[in-house]
């Protein structure tokens, strides 16, 4: 937690294009709520693989996180309910394994400057994908960030089954940022 309270992300992104930030499973909720604080009156958009749009909203408006700039692609929603394909505020894709029609979307977000996304998670990702696909689609995603005005933060559990694809992506990513202890 005291790795947590030190981060200042907007001053990690002002110096990376893109951060690879792994987290404890037990402090996710602490560090989305930190990282959406931080980044909130910014223009921001906010890739959920792993809660629905309208969980993380009720966690952010339980927590106060100013949401007027943030544009939700959520990945998740339309495989547990019917969804529209989207609202004022979010997009609905398909599934977190639809990786062409994620990174489709992510492209036309990215066209449109936001100052940062956030992609929520990629530990996310290899529950849906092979590691290969994963590590292509994540680099892929990476290379569009350095192209484009934007800058990223990739959130990443910290589990030992992913270690060496978290290890491949590190290479890809401007800097590795370990709240883990």
């Amino acid at each position: 937690m005291e790795k947590l309270q030190k981060l200042d992300i907007v001053k990690e992104l002002a110096g990376n294009k893109t951060v690879l930030l792994l987290m404890p499973s037990l402090e996710y909720n602490d560090v989305i709520v930190k990282i959406a604080e931080e980044l909130s009156g910014k223009s921001v958009c906010y890739v959920t693989l792993n809660k629905t749009y309208d969980s993380l909203k009720e966690l952010f408006n339980k927590k106060k996180v100013d949401m007027s700039n943030i544009v939700f692609v959520d990945a998740i929603s339309k495989t547990i309910k019917k969804t529209p394909s989207q609202t004022d505020s979010c997009y609905f894709v398909s599934s977190p394994g639809a990786l062409t029609e994620l990174s489709l979307v992510i492209s036309k977000f990215l066209k449109h400057n936001f100052e940062y996304v956030i992609f929520d998670s990629v530990t996310n990702l290899m529950i849906y994908e092979k590691r290969d696909s994963v590590i292509k689609f994540v680099s892929y995603i990476i290379n569009k960030v350095e192209a484009s005005q934007s800058r990223a933060v990739f959130y990443s559990l910290n589990i030992k089954e992913h270690e060496s694809t978290i290890n491949e992506l590190s290479m890809f990513s401007s800097k590795v940022i370990d709240l883990t202890d």
